[in-house]
């Protein structure tokens, strides 16, 4: 991940400035030799930073544009075509400006009567709620109190409905309405008045029963927010630094970890239909009262986004989105105003002493948990980091308008943190994706939705045929095993290029480009050939000599001989026994394929991990039918990620 777009105006001013910088100066530049130092001396070049003229802005919002949308919710409300209205009440909402509280309160209330058809109950109710905090009109109340009596009462909830039914008649004494309306009204309120006890009490004694059955069964365990299997284990060496290993045989499908990222953001393509806090995709959002930017998935997001990052973002975004910079920069900014300065002040003499076994104990959104994750400083070039350090001094304006920062001092150490902090994105962050298709039959694509930092996940090294996969739920990332590992083994993800896609020396090269490490892993050193080019002709078979022997049984699919003998330990093979595990596989792969295709996800991968059991036993990779197995397994654990699939327009 690099720092910035070409399409923006950051590469364009960067060039700029670069071009200006009288070569003594920028001699001097490449002599400092650390970031705080660094930031110093760019953010002293005061022409430099008086010409970015930043200034904080709220665009989006206006009660023009908000009357225009909200007009057309109301017609397509009335023509009964609720998903559109929800659509123009939602633009509506999140144009309307936050002294317009009265208006906001409305197009909530019009909002939960579009949702209330839609017979989505509990996303009424809480519209219902918001617009009450908004000062809904008093003379209006008898709407809202019926809607949500109405709301109840599919939910099946009669103690309160019958509340807001009692509700209602009581604020129809406020409403302006004509007498024979509001007679009418009443009299539709008082009939529920008066059956719905009945319901009540029946509904009383079920609850009574339910809460026995709930006491009695066994509870649902709720999905951890951090988990990691007591298995995994983290070694360190010189050539490979801090690594992943296990110290138990792993099956496929062992679910490795569960991590929170330390820091996540939203792609701007995604602002609006994503939780820019837990990354949900959102189709009812709830509206930062200031800008049109970002929204939330519920009250909570909310209100832990403003108490924290987007009290300071909120308005610069559209800023970092023009300049090209990249989602890293986004996130590097993020790692700091999701904190407080006070916070990283009273860290700043303990950071560079910090020991791996200090760190390991420290929670996810503890900075010095990412602090010393690699950056490869030493290896980067004068212009890297000039480049970087401009990017950290424009990052670090936003927060100075924003309010971030009260003195030079404390400037000088958050934009070397800045700084800091886009080196170790470039090696450590990970994007968040999300599996969207065009129709249900769509096969689907993996598409980029946010990036983000885990911990945890960061230390696991690159293999071309890893033995995890990953996907996410919102911004959780979940890593699963995808075959067998062997006890001692390293636990390797994947960077980007896999073996079976992508050619040995096309893979080095990127991964030396973007990671700066020439790839020795199995697939790479052993030059193990792309998918295309396996010979289904030939099978693998592993040499019964066990731990004695790692020899490979190279046999042509169509032989005669079941018996053969291994030309390193001396010890014969019989590979019928083999031959007939991939008749046995052969059958279990189509089962896997047609429960997946189904949407019976569990079933599936648990024939795919029989059928990845089986031919571990007798046969050595790289082998087609292996490697299709693992791409079953893939496909089925994103079914329990982020997914989507669009809506597909009426003829």
């Amino acid at each position: 991940m690099e720092i910035y777009h070409k399409d923006g105006t950051f590469p364009r001013y960067c060039e700029a400035v670069r071009k200006s910088l009288d070569p003594n100066k920028f001699k001097e530049f490449a002599q400092l030799t650390s970031n705080e130092e660094r930031f110093r001396f760019v953010s002293g070049l005061r022409s430099i930073v008086d010409e970015l003229q930043l200034k904080r802005e709220y665009n989006g919002k206006g009660m023009e544009q908000a009357v225009a949308l909200k007009t057309l919710g109301n017609k397509a409300f009335q023509a009964e075509r609720w998903n559109e209205a929800l659509v123009f009440y939602n633009k509506c909402y999140l144009s309307t400006p936050k002294e317009n509280v009265q208006e906001k309160s409305i197009i909530l209330a019009n909002r939960s009567a579009a949702l209330y058809h839609l017979e989505k109950y509990d996303l009424a109710l809480r519209d219902i709620q918001r617009a009450l905090a908004h000062q809904y009109p008093k003379q209006m109340m008898y709407k809202l109190t019926e809607r949500k009596a109405r709301c109840y009462l599919a939910k099946k909830d009669y103690e309160a409905a019958l509340e807001c039914f009692k509700a209602t008649v009581t604020a129809l004494d406020d409403s302006n309405l004509p007498l024979e309306r509001r007679q009418k009204l009443e009299r539709d309120a008082q009939i529920m008045i008066n059956v719905l006890p009945k319901n009540v009490e029946t509904e009383r004694k079920h609850k009574k029963k339910a809460s026995a059955k709930a006491s009695a069964a066994q509870p649902v365990p709720k999905v951890p927010d951090h988990f990691v299997d007591q298995a995994l284990w983290f070694d360190e060496t010189q050539d490979e630094g801090r690594f992943a290993r296990t110290s138990a045989d792993l099956k496929p499908n062992t679910i490795l970890l569960l991590e929170r990222p330390h820091v996540s953001a939203l792609l701007e393509d995604y602002s609006l239909d994503h939780c820019t806090h837990c990354f949900k995709r959102v189709s009812v959002p709830i509206a930062c009262p200031l800008c049109a930017d970002v929204v939330f998935c519920s009250d909570e997001c909310e209100a832990k986004a403003n108490a924290t990052y987007h009290r300071y973002e909120c308005g610069f975004l559209p800023i970092l989105w023009g300049s090209g910079a990249s989602i890293t920069c986004h996130m590097a900014l993020r790692m700091i105003t999701q904190k407080s300065e006070e916070y990283f002040m009273k860290m700043k003499p303990e950071l560079a002493g910090l020991t791996n076994e200090q760190i390991d104990k420290l929670p996810v959104d503890d900075y010095r948990k990412v602090y010393k994750l690699v950056t490869h400083e030493s290896t980067r070039s004068p212009e890297d980091f000039f480049q970087r350090t401009l990017m950290a001094t424009l990052l670090n304006v936003c927060l100075t308008l924003g309010g971030y920062g009260n003195c030079p001092q404390e400037q000088a150490f958050i934009g070397g943190l800045l700084v800091h902090n886009l080196q170790l994105l470039q090696f450590n962050a990970h994007e968040v994706s999300e599996m969207i298709r065009e129709t249900p039959d769509d096969i689907g694509k993996s598409t980029f939705i946010g990036g983000a930092l885990y911990p945890t996940l960061a230390l696991f090294n690159h293999s071309c045929d890893p033995g995890v996969t990953r996907y996410y739920r919102g911004n959780q990332v979940c890593v699963r095993t995808v075959k067998n590992i062997p006890a001692s083994a390293m636990v390797a993800e994947n960077y980007g290029p896999l073996f079976t896609q992508v050619r040995r020396d096309e893979r080095r090269a990127t991964l030396l480009n973007q990671y700066r490490f020439t790839c020795q892993c199995v697939p790479c050193t052993e030059n193990w050939p792309l998918f295309t080019e396996m010979d289904p002709n030939i099978i693998r078979f592993r040499c019964d000599g066990g731990k004695i022997c790692s020899n490979v049984l190279i046999i042509p699919a169509e032989v005669n001989d079941f018996m053969v003998q291994c030309t390193e330990c001396g010890e014969h093979t019989n590979i019928m026994k083999g031959l007939k595990s991939l008749q046995d596989t052969d059958m279990l792969f189509k089962s896997a394929t047609r429960l997946h295709s189904a949407g019976e996800y569990e079933a599936a991968l648990r024939k795919y991990v029989e059928m990845m059991e089986t031919m571990s036993e007798v046969l050595v990779p790289p082998y087609r039918d292996y490697h299709l197995c693992q791409q079953g397994l893939r496909a089925c654990m994103l079914e329990f990620g982020n997914r989507h699939t669009k809506t597909v327009a009426k003829k």
